[in-house]
């Protein structure tokens, strides 16, 4: 034992000899390292940093790091876990031949340098070959104007070799605890210590029935987008903790209930499989929960960021739908909105522009509650919404239509909610001459049209008047001026930048231009780190899938070898290692599919926060994240299958 060489030879030989375990560990740990050290880079990009919208891309990148450092956690102990597991016999059986615990941690330490050399040099070296690569893809996705140049972030290199040195270093620590605390004979015994019938815990499944509702109930009556955010959260714990109990209670109630059917339990394909899932389901329960779970988290980030992507121009349409905007608000700049649109005019023909749409109009909006048939600025009496009021005169105006109302009489427009000919603002009476398909639009981030929470009146003016005067401190007025504009977008740009340098303070200019490339970098950096995290996600699924296959493979090793030798074929053992595959495998994925159809809803409440109100265009990426990831899925599927076939069928069969 005084060679110098002797361990750390040992330790190389243990990890070619157990590739088929320490090789998805390493190649899953230096993926994840690329993963990081990518996103530091692009986080703290010299190109990046100078172009206007990359806070958004870089405040994502934080996140991404954020997520990537908890799952390099989960990845990393996990699947030294089972490593672990699987070679317990292996370290007891050094300890009879005569190794102290000592010298097994010596080799434990060599084992785990090799492993942490291979998987931060190999990470960082991908990283570091694929970061231009990621970065023109998140220059294209912001539609940021820059050259993307090749460049190595040294400060990235030293936090990923520091997060995982530190991870690695984690993970020696747990195996020198379990192999100070285990003795020889345990670890010779451990892969071997079998499963107890689990009893059918009711009470669990009640309580996975109850959060799992809860969390549905949830997402299914949240109609107001800020709460459908606030609530987001909740719902994904409830369901999170119903996925859990409903696997580990209600997969052994599945399983009891199909050994109790005799027609299904009593055939060569089922028997074995049933029976072998059964006594195994503690264990097996909880991992097809995380699968459920990580799959349900995949379909979840892809859909929701590349709707957003996708959905971009809607929603800048929805937000700005005008080239520019002048914005006086008379509350707190009473000047004459006259001069105000003179000095529109005047600012058009200085830089030489054509505005092919002008219009201008005053409007007042407060917000209040309502309920039964009236309208209340009193919130918390009913159903909260805003209140939009526009003059016959103006609107006439803006859409060519000669409008002349009585007094009480309105156009109104409610975007789908319920109100009667006759109804209240306060104690006024108001009569409906007319309801609007749509109303006036103004770029203040919200499209009036679709959006239920909006009551658009067009009333007289004295009217208007008299309905202001009920609560004047609630209301807030403006005078918008709107325009769309010939010429390129950089023309219509200057022209914006020129009229916000004449106002002098007396109103606010709004450019669609301008804000464009915002929200380009904010919806591309939520598709980028979308992606990634997805990719990441997908990663963590592959691996608990692989692994769990290979450990119950091993499990099952010795159960198909004696039903081969009391006269079980190969094809029938193969056939039962189909079925029950097949039992299990996608059940994670249908429950998954199922948590996504419930959390739709939401989501679309949610996505409305950012201006997008495309219902079919969100249900249409949902579906095809929904059908990538089965794809893929199914892919692993396959592949692990074929190793569980030769590791149970072919020992079965020798």
């Amino acid at each position: 034992m005084r060679n110098a060489g002797f361990f750390p030879r040992l330790a190389l030989v243990n990890l070619t000899r157990n590739s088929r375990f320490y090789g998805p560990y390493l190649l899953s740990c230096g993926a994840v390292a690329a993963m990081y050290y990518i996103l530091r880079f692009l986080t703290w990009n010299e190109v990046i940093g100078t172009v206007r919208g990359a806070v958004y891309l870089q405040a994502m990148m934080a996140i991404g790091c954020f997520v990537v450092s908890l799952f390099s956690v989960v990845i990393l102990l996990y699947a030294n876990s089972f490593v672990m597991k699987r070679r317990q016999r292996e370290l007891g059986l050094y300890n009879i031949l005569g190794l102290e615990k000592r010298h097994i941690a010596a080799m434990c330490f060599w084992e785990t340098l090799y492993c942490a050399a291979v998987s931060i040099l190999g990470g960082v070296l991908a990283g570091v070959l694929l970061s231009r690569g990621m970065l023109w893809c998140a220059v294209t996705l912001l539609r940021l104007p820059v050259e993307v140049r090749f460049s190595i972030s040294g400060k990235g290199i030293l936090e990923t070799a520091a997060l995982f040195g530190g991870l690695f270093a984690l993970t020696l620590a747990f195996n020198l605890v379990r192999l100070g605390r285990s003795r020889p004979i345990e670890l010779l015994r451990g892969t071997s210590a079998g499963e107890r019938e689990p009893k059918t815990k009711r009470l669990l499944a009640a309580v996975g029935v109850l959060t799992l509702g809860a969390g549905y109930f949830i997402a299914l009556t949240t109609h107001d987008p800020v709460q459908a955010l606030v609530r987001f959260f909740l719902a994904v714990l409830l369901v999170m903790i119903g996925t859990y109990c409903l696997f580990t209670a209600g997969s052994i109630a599945l399983l009891k209930h199909l050994r109790a059917n005799r027609a299904f339990y009593y055939q060569t394909r089922h028997f074995t499989a049933v029976s072998g899932l059964l006594y195994r389901m503690k264990q097996n329960a909880v991992g097809l929960a995380n699968i459920c779970i990580l799959a349900s988290m995949v379909l979840v980030t892809v859909s929701g960021t590349a709707c957003l992507y996708l959905g971009m121009e809607d929603s800048l349409d929805r937000m700005y739908p005008y080239d520019v905007e002048a914005v006086q608000n008379l509350d707190r700049q009473p000047g004459d909105p006259a001069e105000t649109l003179k000095q529109v005019r005047i600012t058009l023909a200085d830089t030489g522009r054509h505005a092919e749409h002008l219009g201008y109009y005053t409007r007042a909006y407060a917000t209040g509650a309502y309920g039964g048939n009236t309208f209340t600025f009193q919130l918390g009496e009913g159903e909260t919404l805003r209140l939009e009021l526009v003059s016959a005169e103006d609107y006439s105006r803006l859409t060519g239509q000669d409008v002349t109302l009585a007094e009480n009489e309105v156009l109104v427009y409610t975007g789908g909610m319920a109100l009667p000919d006759t109804f209240f603002i306060e104690d006024r009476q108001l009569q409906v001459r007319e309801r609007l398909a749509d109303f006036v639009k103004c770029g203040d981030g919200v499209m009036l049209s679709g959006n239920g929470e909006i009551l658009g009146l067009v009333m007289g003016t004295k009217a208007l008047e008299d309905i202001m005067s009920l609560a004047p401190e609630e209301f807030c007025r403006q005078f918008r001026v709107q325009m769309d504009l010939d010429g390129t977008e950089a023309e219509k740009l200057a022209f914006a930048d020129t009229l916000q340098k004449a106002s002098g303070g007396d109103f606010l200019v709004d450019s669609r231009q301008d804000n464009a490339q915002d929200l380009y970098a904010m919806y591309g950096g939520f598709l980028f780190t979308g992606l990634f995290l997805g990719l990441l996600f997908l990663m963590t699924t592959v691996l608990i899938i692989y692994y769990k296959q290979i450990s119950e493979g091993y499990e099952d090793q010795r159960r198909y070898q004696i039903m081969g030798k009391v006269g079980m074929s190969g094809r029938e053992i193969r056939a039962s290692v189909h079925s029950q595959i097949l039992l299990v495998f996608f059940l994670p994925l249908g429950a998954a599919g199922l948590h996504i159809l419930a959390a739709f809803q939401m989501l679309c409440r949610i996505l409305e926060l950012f201006g997008l109100n495309n219902v079919a265009l969100f249900a249409a990426c949902t579906a095809g994240s929904l059908l990538a990831f089965g794809a893929i899925y199914a892919l692993v599927f396959c592949l692990t299958a074929r190793t569980y076939d030769r590791i149970v069928g072919g020992a079965a069969l020798a």
